[in-house]
Protein backbone atom coordinates (compact mmCIF):
# COMPACT_ATOMS: atom_id res chain seq x y z
CA UNK A 1 0.00 0.00 0.00
CA UNK A 2 3.33 2.16 0.46
CA UNK A 3 3.99 1.70 -3.04
CA UNK A 4 0.92 2.73 -4.58
CA UNK A 5 0.98 5.84 -2.18
CA UNK A 6 4.27 6.58 -2.96
CA UNK A 7 3.80 5.98 -6.89
CA UNK A 8 0.81 7.83 -6.78
CA UNK A 9 2.03 10.81 -4.83
CA UNK A 10 4.73 10.84 -7.87
CA UNK A 11 2.46 10.97 -10.34
CA UNK A 12 0.04 13.51 -8.77
CA UNK A 13 3.70 15.80 -8.59
CA UNK A 14 4.30 15.16 -12.14
CA UNK A 15 0.82 16.21 -13.12
CA UNK A 16 1.28 19.07 -11.37
CA UNK A 17 4.15 19.94 -12.60
CA UNK A 18 3.36 19.85 -16.37
CA UNK A 19 0.07 22.12 -15.25
CA UNK A 20 2.14 24.73 -13.81
CA UNK A 21 4.26 24.82 -17.27
CA UNK A 22 1.56 24.82 -19.99
CA UNK A 23 -2.21 24.06 -20.61
CA UNK A 24 -3.57 22.03 -23.39
CA UNK A 25 -7.26 22.42 -25.11
CA UNK A 26 -8.76 20.55 -27.68
CA UNK A 27 -11.39 23.02 -30.15
CA UNK A 28 -14.39 21.73 -30.82
CA UNK A 29 -15.18 23.29 -34.14
CA UNK A 30 -15.49 21.59 -37.36
CA UNK A 31 -15.69 24.57 -39.45
CA UNK A 32 -12.23 25.67 -38.58
CA UNK A 33 -10.01 26.69 -41.55
CA UNK A 34 -7.17 24.55 -41.78
CA UNK A 35 -5.43 26.90 -43.50
CA UNK A 36 -4.63 29.18 -40.73
CA UNK A 37 -4.63 28.41 -37.15
CA UNK A 38 -7.34 30.20 -35.29
CA UNK A 39 -7.15 33.11 -33.00
CA UNK A 40 -6.42 32.83 -29.58
CA UNK A 41 -9.91 33.23 -28.64
CA UNK A 42 -11.58 30.86 -30.34
CA UNK A 43 -13.21 28.47 -29.21
CA UNK A 44 -15.55 26.33 -27.95
CA UNK A 45 -12.19 24.74 -26.23
CA UNK A 46 -12.09 21.38 -24.46
CA UNK A 47 -9.34 21.14 -21.93
CA UNK A 48 -7.04 18.15 -21.81
CA UNK A 49 -4.47 16.49 -19.82
CA UNK A 50 -1.12 18.80 -20.22
CA UNK A 51 1.16 16.06 -20.79
CA UNK A 52 -1.21 13.38 -23.01
CA UNK A 53 -2.47 14.54 -26.76
CA UNK A 54 -4.94 11.76 -27.58
CA UNK A 55 -7.12 12.18 -30.77
CA UNK A 56 -9.49 9.66 -31.81
CA UNK A 57 -11.50 11.52 -34.90
CA UNK A 58 -10.33 11.33 -38.29
CA UNK A 59 -8.88 14.20 -40.04
CA UNK A 60 -7.57 17.36 -38.93
CA UNK A 61 -8.56 18.96 -35.35
CA UNK A 62 -7.11 21.96 -33.84
CA UNK A 63 -5.55 21.95 -30.34
CA UNK A 64 -3.86 24.97 -28.52
CA UNK A 65 -1.19 24.66 -26.09
CA UNK A 66 -0.58 28.05 -24.03
CA UNK A 67 2.49 27.81 -22.03
CA UNK A 68 2.76 29.38 -18.73
CA UNK A 69 6.17 30.17 -17.98
CA UNK A 70 9.52 31.52 -20.14
CA UNK A 71 11.60 28.85 -22.38
CA UNK A 72 14.15 30.78 -23.41
CA UNK A 73 15.46 31.05 -26.96
CA UNK A 74 18.54 30.52 -26.00
CA UNK A 75 18.29 26.66 -24.61
CA UNK A 76 16.73 25.92 -28.14
CA UNK A 77 13.24 24.11 -26.73
CA UNK A 78 11.44 21.90 -28.74
CA UNK A 79 8.34 20.34 -28.60
CA UNK A 80 7.98 17.04 -28.64
CA UNK A 81 5.01 14.57 -29.42
CA UNK A 82 6.15 10.81 -28.31
CA UNK A 83 4.64 7.83 -30.06
CA UNK A 84 3.23 9.63 -32.99
CA UNK A 85 2.97 6.48 -35.44
CA UNK A 86 1.21 7.44 -38.42
CA UNK A 87 -0.45 10.90 -36.89
CA UNK A 88 1.06 13.66 -38.96
CA UNK A 89 1.06 16.97 -37.31
CA UNK A 90 1.05 20.73 -38.56
CA UNK A 91 2.48 23.40 -35.80
CA UNK A 92 2.37 26.98 -35.88
CA UNK A 93 4.45 27.94 -33.31
CA UNK A 94 3.98 31.80 -32.14
CA UNK A 95 4.90 34.46 -35.18
CA UNK A 96 5.00 31.54 -38.23
CA UNK A 97 3.44 32.75 -41.08
CA UNK A 98 3.44 29.00 -42.53
CA UNK A 99 3.25 25.52 -40.66
CA UNK A 100 5.75 23.22 -39.73
CA UNK A 101 4.71 19.80 -41.09
CA UNK A 102 5.82 16.98 -39.27
CA UNK A 103 5.59 12.98 -39.14
CA UNK A 104 7.55 9.79 -38.81
CA UNK A 105 7.07 8.21 -41.67
CA UNK A 106 6.49 10.33 -45.80
CA UNK A 107 7.47 13.57 -46.94
CA UNK A 108 7.79 15.41 -43.51
CA UNK A 109 9.62 12.64 -41.50
CA UNK A 110 12.49 14.39 -39.74
CA UNK A 111 15.84 12.63 -39.68
CA UNK A 112 17.40 14.84 -37.34
CA UNK A 113 15.92 13.15 -34.66
CA UNK A 114 14.99 9.68 -33.54
CA UNK A 115 11.57 8.55 -34.34
CA UNK A 116 10.37 8.28 -30.95
CA UNK A 117 8.94 11.60 -30.99
CA UNK A 118 8.23 14.41 -33.03
CA UNK A 119 10.50 16.74 -32.59
CA UNK A 120 8.99 20.50 -33.49
CA UNK A 121 11.37 23.56 -33.55
CA UNK A 122 10.46 26.22 -31.10
CA UNK A 123 12.98 29.16 -32.72
CA UNK A 124 12.11 32.02 -30.73
CA UNK A 125 11.50 30.29 -27.41
CA UNK A 126 8.06 30.09 -25.77
CA UNK A 127 7.00 32.72 -23.57
CA UNK A 128 4.26 32.47 -20.53
CA UNK A 129 1.13 33.38 -22.27
CA UNK A 130 1.95 32.90 -25.98
CA UNK A 131 0.21 29.73 -27.75
CA UNK A 132 1.46 26.72 -30.18
CA UNK A 133 -1.48 25.89 -32.70
CA UNK A 134 -1.49 22.82 -33.44
CA UNK A 135 -3.64 20.59 -36.47
CA UNK A 136 -3.58 16.67 -35.91
CA UNK A 137 -4.27 14.34 -38.88
CA UNK A 138 -5.06 11.38 -36.98
CA UNK A 139 -4.37 7.95 -38.28
CA UNK A 140 -5.49 5.64 -35.56
CA UNK A 141 -6.24 6.16 -31.77
CA UNK A 142 -2.71 6.54 -30.46
CA UNK A 143 -1.72 8.55 -26.98
CA UNK A 144 0.89 11.02 -27.80
CA UNK A 145 2.88 12.25 -24.47
CA UNK A 146 3.94 15.83 -25.09
CA UNK A 147 7.09 17.52 -23.65
CA UNK A 148 9.19 20.82 -24.03
CA UNK A 149 12.58 20.31 -23.47
CA UNK A 150 15.76 22.27 -24.31
CA UNK A 151 17.79 20.60 -27.32
CA UNK A 152 20.61 19.20 -25.74
CA UNK A 153 18.32 17.57 -23.50
CA UNK A 154 16.11 16.16 -26.16
CA UNK A 155 19.83 14.62 -28.12
CA UNK A 156 20.48 13.43 -25.00
CA UNK A 157 17.31 11.57 -24.65
CA UNK A 158 17.61 10.24 -28.02
CA UNK A 159 21.01 8.75 -27.56
CA UNK A 160 19.65 6.61 -24.86
CA UNK A 161 16.71 5.58 -26.83
CA UNK A 162 18.91 4.65 -29.80
CA UNK A 163 20.44 2.62 -27.13
CA UNK A 164 17.32 0.78 -25.78
CA UNK A 165 16.18 0.13 -29.44
CA UNK A 166 19.16 -1.29 -30.52
CA UNK A 167 19.17 -3.87 -27.90
CA UNK A 168 15.78 -4.58 -28.09
CA UNK A 169 15.82 -4.78 -31.54
CA UNK A 170 19.15 -6.88 -31.90
CA UNK A 171 17.99 -9.04 -29.29
CA UNK A 172 14.88 -9.80 -30.76
CA UNK A 173 16.87 -10.43 -34.05
CA UNK A 174 18.86 -13.06 -32.77
CA UNK A 175 16.13 -14.87 -31.26
CA UNK A 176 14.33 -14.93 -34.66
CA UNK A 177 16.92 -16.64 -35.83
CA UNK A 178 17.71 -19.04 -33.51
CA UNK A 179 14.22 -19.96 -33.28
CA UNK A 180 14.01 -20.64 -37.14
CA UNK A 181 17.69 -22.46 -36.49
CA UNK A 182 15.87 -24.80 -33.94
CA UNK A 183 13.01 -25.39 -36.33
CA UNK A 184 14.88 -26.52 -39.18
CA UNK A 185 16.65 -28.65 -37.18
CA UNK A 186 14.21 -30.10 -35.27
CA UNK A 187 11.17 -29.71 -37.39
CA UNK A 188 9.15 -29.01 -34.34
CA UNK A 189 6.51 -26.94 -34.97
CA UNK A 190 6.47 -25.21 -31.41
CA UNK A 191 10.02 -23.85 -32.75
CA UNK A 192 8.03 -22.78 -36.11
CA UNK A 193 5.12 -20.81 -34.20
CA UNK A 194 7.80 -19.41 -32.06
CA UNK A 195 9.92 -18.28 -34.98
CA UNK A 196 6.50 -16.63 -36.65
CA UNK A 197 5.81 -14.46 -33.62
CA UNK A 198 8.90 -13.58 -33.21
CA UNK A 199 9.05 -12.43 -37.00
CA UNK A 200 5.46 -10.53 -36.06
CA UNK A 201 7.07 -9.12 -33.43
CA UNK A 202 10.28 -7.42 -34.75
CA UNK A 203 8.26 -6.14 -37.85
CA UNK A 204 6.20 -4.76 -35.27
CA UNK A 205 8.59 -3.37 -33.32
CA UNK A 206 10.12 -1.66 -36.31
CA UNK A 207 6.53 -0.47 -37.71
CA UNK A 208 5.81 1.22 -34.24
CA UNK A 209 8.60 2.46 -32.88
CA UNK A 210 9.76 4.41 -36.40
CA UNK A 211 12.79 2.19 -37.89
CA UNK A 212 10.87 1.32 -40.77
CA UNK A 213 10.83 4.45 -42.19
CA UNK A 214 14.84 3.56 -43.02
CA UNK A 215 13.59 0.10 -44.76
CA UNK A 216 11.56 0.85 -47.96
CA UNK A 217 10.04 -2.34 -48.50
CA UNK A 218 8.16 -1.56 -44.85
CA UNK A 219 7.77 1.71 -45.34
CA UNK A 220 5.89 1.22 -48.55
CA UNK A 221 3.86 -1.60 -46.59
CA UNK A 222 3.08 -0.02 -43.01
CA UNK A 223 3.70 3.74 -43.38
CA UNK A 224 0.08 4.53 -44.61
CA UNK A 225 -2.69 2.86 -42.97
CA UNK A 226 -3.30 1.09 -39.74
CA UNK A 227 -5.01 -1.92 -41.59
CA UNK A 228 -1.63 -4.08 -42.35
CA UNK A 229 -0.54 -2.85 -38.45
CA UNK A 230 -3.66 -4.55 -37.21
CA UNK A 231 -3.39 -7.43 -39.46
CA UNK A 232 0.59 -8.02 -38.36
CA UNK A 233 -0.81 -7.82 -34.94
CA UNK A 234 -3.38 -10.15 -34.90
CA UNK A 235 -1.37 -12.79 -36.72
CA UNK A 236 0.95 -12.73 -33.95
CA UNK A 237 -1.75 -12.49 -31.39
CA UNK A 238 -1.94 -15.33 -33.16
CA UNK A 239 1.34 -17.68 -33.15
CA UNK A 240 1.83 -16.89 -29.65
CA UNK A 241 -1.71 -18.44 -28.78
CA UNK A 242 -0.38 -21.65 -30.76
CA UNK A 243 3.20 -21.19 -29.45
CA UNK A 244 2.22 -21.60 -25.61
CA UNK A 245 -0.37 -24.17 -26.70
CA UNK A 246 1.88 -26.47 -28.27
CA UNK A 247 5.00 -25.52 -25.90
CA UNK A 248 2.86 -26.27 -22.51
CA UNK A 249 1.39 -29.47 -24.81
CA UNK A 250 -2.22 -28.04 -23.47
CA UNK A 251 -3.64 -30.64 -25.61
CA UNK A 252 -2.54 -33.84 -23.68
CA UNK A 253 -2.43 -32.45 -20.24
CA UNK A 254 -5.74 -30.30 -20.21
CA UNK A 255 -8.08 -30.89 -22.95
CA UNK A 256 -10.59 -28.81 -22.32
CA UNK A 257 -8.25 -25.45 -22.08
CA UNK A 258 -6.85 -26.65 -25.53
CA UNK A 259 -10.58 -26.32 -27.27
CA UNK A 260 -10.85 -22.85 -25.80
CA UNK A 261 -7.30 -21.95 -26.92
CA UNK A 262 -8.21 -22.98 -30.31
CA UNK A 263 -11.34 -20.75 -30.34
CA UNK A 264 -9.17 -18.51 -29.35
CA UNK A 265 -6.65 -18.96 -32.29
CA UNK A 266 -9.13 -19.10 -34.73
CA UNK A 267 -10.76 -15.89 -33.83
CA UNK A 268 -7.71 -14.32 -33.88
CA UNK A 269 -7.49 -15.81 -37.58
CA UNK A 270 -10.78 -14.32 -38.25
CA UNK A 271 -9.94 -10.85 -36.52
CA UNK A 272 -6.61 -10.84 -39.07
CA UNK A 273 -8.36 -11.46 -42.10
CA UNK A 274 -10.76 -8.94 -41.22
CA UNK A 275 -8.58 -6.01 -41.21
CA UNK A 276 -6.72 -7.08 -44.53
CA UNK A 277 -10.41 -6.40 -46.16
CA UNK A 278 -11.85 -3.63 -43.25
CA UNK A 279 -10.68 -0.66 -41.52
CA UNK A 280 -12.50 -1.08 -38.97
CA UNK A 281 -11.85 -0.02 -34.91
CA UNK A 282 -14.27 -2.84 -33.41
CA UNK A 283 -12.22 -5.79 -35.23
CA UNK A 284 -9.44 -3.58 -33.24
CA UNK A 285 -10.61 -3.20 -29.92
CA UNK A 286 -12.08 -7.32 -30.60
CA UNK A 287 -8.22 -8.60 -31.01
CA UNK A 288 -7.08 -6.68 -28.37
CA UNK A 289 -9.67 -8.09 -26.22
CA UNK A 290 -9.15 -11.76 -27.42
CA UNK A 291 -5.56 -11.20 -27.06
CA UNK A 292 -5.61 -10.40 -23.18
CA UNK A 293 -8.32 -13.41 -22.49
CA UNK A 294 -6.18 -16.05 -24.26
CA UNK A 295 -2.97 -14.46 -22.71
CA UNK A 296 -4.54 -14.80 -19.25
CA UNK A 297 -5.67 -18.36 -19.71
CA UNK A 298 -2.04 -19.40 -21.21
CA UNK A 299 -0.37 -17.34 -17.97
CA UNK A 300 -2.90 -19.37 -15.46
CA UNK A 301 -2.01 -22.84 -17.44
CA UNK A 302 1.43 -22.15 -17.03
CA UNK A 303 1.00 -21.52 -13.48
CA UNK A 304 -1.24 -24.63 -13.00
CA UNK A 305 1.38 -27.00 -15.25
CA UNK A 306 4.18 -25.29 -13.14
CA UNK A 307 2.70 -26.13 -10.01
CA UNK A 308 2.61 -29.87 -11.08
CA UNK A 309 6.42 -29.63 -11.60
CA UNK A 310 6.26 -29.48 -15.82
CA UNK A 311 9.56 -27.66 -16.22
CA UNK A 312 8.32 -25.65 -19.79
CA UNK A 313 6.25 -24.24 -17.48
CA UNK A 314 8.03 -22.41 -15.23
CA UNK A 315 9.64 -21.32 -17.88
CA UNK A 316 7.12 -19.37 -19.63
CA UNK A 317 5.68 -18.49 -16.37
CA UNK A 318 8.54 -16.13 -15.65
CA UNK A 319 9.37 -15.05 -19.66
CA UNK A 320 5.73 -14.29 -19.97
CA UNK A 321 4.76 -12.64 -17.11
CA UNK A 322 6.28 -8.83 -17.54
CA UNK A 323 5.55 -8.81 -20.67
CA UNK A 324 2.00 -9.59 -20.13
CA UNK A 325 1.76 -6.93 -17.88
CA UNK A 326 3.30 -4.39 -19.77
CA UNK A 327 0.88 -5.63 -23.25
CA UNK A 328 -2.13 -5.18 -20.81
CA UNK A 329 -1.40 -1.45 -19.97
CA UNK A 330 -0.20 -0.64 -23.47
CA UNK A 331 -3.29 -2.49 -24.83
CA UNK A 332 -5.73 -0.31 -22.33
CA UNK A 333 -3.79 2.75 -23.43
CA UNK A 334 -4.54 2.24 -27.03
CA UNK A 335 -8.05 1.06 -26.49
CA UNK A 336 -8.41 4.64 -24.84
CA UNK A 337 -9.23 2.99 -20.88
CA UNK A 338 -6.33 4.54 -19.22
CA UNK A 339 -3.48 7.25 -20.08
CA UNK A 340 0.01 5.46 -19.72
CA UNK A 341 3.00 7.16 -18.52
CA UNK A 342 5.77 6.89 -20.88
CA UNK A 343 7.51 4.38 -19.40
CA UNK A 344 5.43 1.79 -21.03
CA UNK A 345 6.78 2.17 -23.95
CA UNK A 346 10.29 1.00 -23.43
CA UNK A 347 8.88 -1.78 -20.75
CA UNK A 348 7.33 -3.38 -23.50
CA UNK A 349 10.50 -3.44 -25.79
CA UNK A 350 12.60 -4.51 -22.47
CA UNK A 351 10.22 -6.61 -21.97
CA UNK A 352 9.75 -8.46 -25.57
CA UNK A 353 13.77 -8.71 -25.68
CA UNK A 354 13.75 -10.54 -21.80
CA UNK A 355 10.40 -12.89 -22.74
CA UNK A 356 11.86 -14.17 -26.18
CA UNK A 357 15.25 -14.61 -24.49
CA UNK A 358 14.12 -16.55 -21.76
CA UNK A 359 11.87 -18.41 -24.12
CA UNK A 360 14.43 -19.27 -26.84
CA UNK A 361 17.02 -20.28 -23.32
CA UNK A 362 13.97 -22.86 -22.06
CA UNK A 363 13.31 -23.99 -26.03
CA UNK A 364 16.82 -24.81 -26.09
CA UNK A 365 17.01 -26.53 -22.69
CA UNK A 366 13.96 -28.66 -24.37
CA UNK A 367 16.25 -29.05 -27.59
CA UNK A 368 19.26 -30.20 -25.27
CA UNK A 369 16.72 -32.51 -23.57
CA UNK A 370 15.76 -34.11 -26.65
CA UNK A 371 19.17 -34.77 -27.74
CA UNK A 372 19.47 -36.86 -24.23
CA UNK A 373 16.61 -38.70 -24.96
CA UNK A 374 17.74 -39.51 -28.17
CA UNK A 375 21.49 -40.02 -27.20
CA UNK A 376 19.83 -42.29 -24.40
CA UNK A 377 17.38 -43.78 -27.14
CA UNK A 378 20.85 -44.43 -29.44
CA UNK A 379 22.83 -46.14 -26.48
CA UNK A 380 20.00 -48.40 -25.66
CA UNK A 381 19.95 -49.60 -29.48
CA UNK A 382 23.55 -50.13 -29.21
CA UNK A 383 23.91 -52.04 -26.61
CA UNK A 384 22.10 -55.58 -24.82
CA UNK A 385 20.66 -54.65 -21.63
CA UNK A 386 21.15 -58.11 -20.08
CA UNK A 387 24.87 -58.99 -21.11
CA UNK A 388 25.87 -55.35 -21.66
CA UNK A 389 27.56 -56.35 -24.77
CA UNK A 390 26.95 -54.67 -28.25
CA UNK A 391 23.18 -55.18 -29.74
CA UNK A 392 22.87 -57.10 -33.00
CA UNK A 393 22.88 -54.09 -35.13
CA UNK A 394 25.95 -52.57 -33.11
CA UNK A 395 28.25 -56.27 -33.94
CA UNK A 396 27.25 -56.19 -37.14
CA UNK A 397 27.79 -52.32 -38.22
CA UNK A 398 31.54 -52.95 -36.12
CA UNK A 399 31.66 -56.16 -38.86
CA UNK A 400 30.91 -54.41 -41.78
CA UNK A 401 33.38 -51.59 -40.59
CA UNK A 402 35.78 -54.69 -40.08
CA UNK A 403 35.45 -56.18 -43.24
CA UNK A 404 35.63 -52.72 -45.55
CA UNK A 405 39.11 -52.48 -43.71
CA UNK A 406 40.23 -55.96 -44.30
CA UNK A 407 39.48 -55.52 -48.06
CA UNK A 408 41.52 -52.56 -47.96
CA UNK A 409 44.38 -53.72 -46.28
CA UNK A 410 44.54 -58.03 -46.77
CA UNK A 411 44.38 -58.01 -42.75
CA UNK A 412 42.98 -61.48 -41.68
CA UNK A 413 39.91 -60.92 -40.10
CA UNK A 414 37.63 -64.20 -38.55
CA UNK A 415 34.52 -64.37 -36.74
CA UNK A 416 33.18 -66.63 -34.27
CA UNK A 417 29.69 -67.66 -33.29
CA UNK A 418 28.88 -68.85 -29.62
CA UNK A 419 26.16 -70.81 -28.43
CA UNK A 420 25.17 -71.98 -25.06
CA UNK A 421 24.56 -75.72 -25.11
CA UNK A 422 21.18 -77.23 -23.81
CA UNK A 423 20.31 -73.67 -22.89
CA UNK A 424 16.47 -74.18 -23.17
CA UNK A 425 16.45 -77.32 -20.45
CA UNK A 426 18.85 -74.85 -18.04
CA UNK A 427 15.27 -71.98 -18.01
CA UNK A 428 12.87 -74.65 -18.17
CA UNK A 429 15.28 -76.54 -15.23
CA UNK A 430 16.24 -73.57 -12.97
CA UNK A 431 13.94 -70.91 -14.27
CA UNK A 432 14.96 -67.60 -16.99
CA UNK A 433 16.42 -65.40 -13.80
CA UNK A 434 19.54 -68.69 -13.42
CA UNK A 435 19.28 -68.68 -17.35
CA UNK A 436 19.61 -64.58 -18.09
CA UNK A 437 22.56 -65.18 -15.10
CA UNK A 438 24.60 -67.81 -17.24
CA UNK A 439 24.06 -65.61 -20.13
CA UNK A 440 25.46 -63.03 -18.18
CA UNK A 441 28.73 -64.53 -17.01
CA UNK A 442 28.92 -66.42 -20.20
CA UNK A 443 29.32 -62.95 -22.00
CA UNK A 444 31.71 -62.06 -19.10
CA UNK A 445 34.07 -64.91 -19.26
CA UNK A 446 34.73 -64.63 -23.08
CA UNK A 447 34.59 -60.89 -22.91
CA UNK A 448 37.90 -61.68 -20.60
CA UNK A 449 39.52 -64.16 -23.28
CA UNK A 450 39.60 -61.25 -26.59
CA UNK A 451 41.94 -59.08 -27.43
CA UNK A 452 40.96 -55.09 -26.55
CA UNK A 453 40.72 -54.62 -30.71
CA UNK A 454 38.15 -57.38 -30.70
CA UNK A 455 34.39 -56.94 -30.50
CA UNK A 456 31.65 -58.80 -28.94
CA UNK A 457 28.05 -59.12 -29.49
CA UNK A 458 24.90 -60.58 -28.21
CA UNK A 459 23.34 -61.69 -31.78
CA UNK A 460 20.59 -63.18 -30.49
CA UNK A 461 18.65 -65.34 -27.82
CA UNK A 462 21.94 -67.59 -26.22
CA UNK A 463 23.94 -66.99 -29.27
CA UNK A 464 27.02 -64.25 -29.12
CA UNK A 465 29.23 -63.05 -32.01
CA UNK A 466 32.82 -62.41 -31.50
CA UNK A 467 34.82 -60.46 -34.26
CA UNK A 468 38.66 -60.64 -34.26
CA UNK A 469 40.31 -58.53 -36.55
CA UNK A 470 43.79 -59.37 -37.44
CA UNK A 471 43.18 -62.87 -36.23
CA UNK A 472 43.83 -66.07 -38.81
CA UNK A 473 41.83 -69.17 -38.99
CA UNK A 474 44.52 -70.64 -36.55
CA UNK A 475 44.51 -67.67 -34.18
CA UNK A 476 40.65 -67.32 -33.75
CA UNK A 477 40.48 -71.29 -33.64
CA UNK A 478 42.73 -70.75 -29.95
CA UNK A 479 40.97 -67.58 -28.88
CA UNK A 480 37.33 -70.00 -28.59
CA UNK A 481 38.97 -73.04 -27.67
CA UNK A 482 40.01 -70.86 -24.80
CA UNK A 483 36.36 -69.56 -24.27
CA UNK A 484 35.38 -72.80 -24.02
CA UNK A 485 38.03 -74.00 -21.57
CA UNK A 486 36.61 -70.72 -19.65
CA UNK A 487 33.45 -71.65 -19.40
CA UNK A 488 33.48 -75.48 -18.90
CA UNK A 489 36.11 -76.03 -16.09
CA UNK A 490 34.02 -73.04 -14.13
CA UNK A 491 30.86 -73.91 -13.23
CA UNK A 492 28.15 -71.88 -12.20
CA UNK A 493 27.02 -71.68 -8.45
CA UNK A 494 23.20 -70.35 -7.70
CA UNK A 495 22.76 -70.73 -3.96
CA UNK A 496 23.19 -74.49 -3.58
CA UNK A 497 22.58 -75.08 -6.88
CA UNK A 498 25.50 -75.71 -9.03
CA UNK A 499 25.11 -75.45 -12.94
CA UNK A 500 27.94 -76.87 -15.62
CA UNK A 501 27.70 -75.04 -18.42
CA UNK A 502 29.49 -75.45 -22.13
CA UNK A 503 29.86 -74.10 -25.50
CA UNK A 504 29.53 -74.58 -28.77
CA UNK A 505 31.68 -72.15 -31.18
CA UNK A 506 31.96 -72.07 -35.07
CA UNK A 507 34.74 -69.95 -36.52
CA UNK A 508 35.34 -68.53 -39.95
CA UNK A 509 38.02 -66.50 -41.36
CA UNK A 510 37.00 -63.87 -44.22
CA UNK A 511 38.03 -64.33 -47.91
CA UNK A 512 38.57 -61.18 -50.11
CA UNK A 513 35.53 -60.44 -52.40
CA UNK A 514 33.20 -62.74 -49.64
CA UNK A 515 29.63 -60.51 -48.45
CA UNK A 516 29.01 -60.30 -44.43
CA UNK A 517 26.34 -62.56 -45.44
CA UNK A 518 28.59 -65.26 -46.32
CA UNK A 519 31.28 -65.07 -44.12
CA UNK A 520 28.19 -65.22 -41.20
CA UNK A 521 26.71 -68.38 -42.75
CA UNK A 522 29.62 -70.25 -42.96
CA UNK A 523 30.36 -69.71 -38.98
CA UNK A 524 26.67 -70.68 -38.26
CA UNK A 525 27.40 -73.70 -40.48
CA UNK A 526 30.29 -74.65 -38.44
CA UNK A 527 28.33 -73.85 -35.08
CA UNK A 528 26.11 -76.48 -36.56
CA UNK A 529 28.40 -78.96 -36.72
CA UNK A 530 30.24 -78.38 -33.29
CA UNK A 531 26.48 -79.04 -31.72
CA UNK A 532 25.72 -81.97 -34.33
CA UNK A 533 29.43 -83.54 -33.34
CA UNK A 534 28.52 -83.70 -29.59
CA UNK A 535 28.52 -79.97 -28.61
CA UNK A 536 31.49 -78.13 -26.13
CA UNK A 537 33.54 -78.12 -28.82
CA UNK A 538 34.71 -75.63 -31.17
CA UNK A 539 34.82 -76.33 -35.47
CA UNK A 540 36.28 -74.42 -38.12
CA UNK A 541 34.69 -73.63 -41.54
CA UNK A 542 36.15 -74.19 -44.60
CA UNK A 543 36.18 -72.14 -47.31
CA UNK A 544 33.17 -71.15 -48.95
CA UNK A 545 33.56 -72.78 -52.01
CA UNK A 546 33.42 -76.10 -49.75
CA UNK A 547 30.64 -75.73 -47.39
CA UNK A 548 27.23 -75.14 -48.12
CA UNK A 549 25.28 -72.69 -46.33
CA UNK A 550 23.42 -73.33 -43.04
CA UNK A 551 21.44 -72.38 -40.53
CA UNK A 552 20.86 -73.00 -36.80
CA UNK A 553 17.49 -74.89 -37.26
CA UNK A 554 18.08 -78.19 -35.42
CA UNK A 555 20.07 -76.45 -32.19
CA UNK A 556 18.83 -77.74 -28.53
Amino acid sequence: MARWAAAALLWACATATYAQAWTLQRLDDATASADAPPADTAGPLRPSRPDMLFERERGGVWWKLTSRMDFPADEAPKLLLYTPFLNQIEAWPPGADTPSRHGVYGAHADDRYSPRALVIDLPDGLRAGQTVWLRVIANGSIPMHVDIAPLAQVQREDLHYAYRRAFSLGATTVLLLLAAAFWLRLRERAHLYFAANLTCVLTYLLVLGGEARDIPLLEAAFGESLQPQRVLASLGGLFAILFQARYLDVDRHLPRIAIVLRVCAAAMAAIACGHALFDSRLLSYLGNLGLMVSSVILLLVAWAQAWRGQREARILSIAWLPLLGFCILRTLELMGAWNAPAWVGSGMDLGLATSGLLLTLGLADAMVEMRRDRDRASRLAMFDGLTGLSSRSAIEQRLAQEIAQAEGSAAPLSVAFIDLDRFKAINDQHGHALGDECLRIVAARARNRLHDRDALGRYGGDELLAVLPGATLAQAGATAQAICMAVRTHPLSAGEQTVSLSLSIGVAQFVPGESMATLLARADAALYISKANGRDRVSIAPPPVSLPTAHMDARA
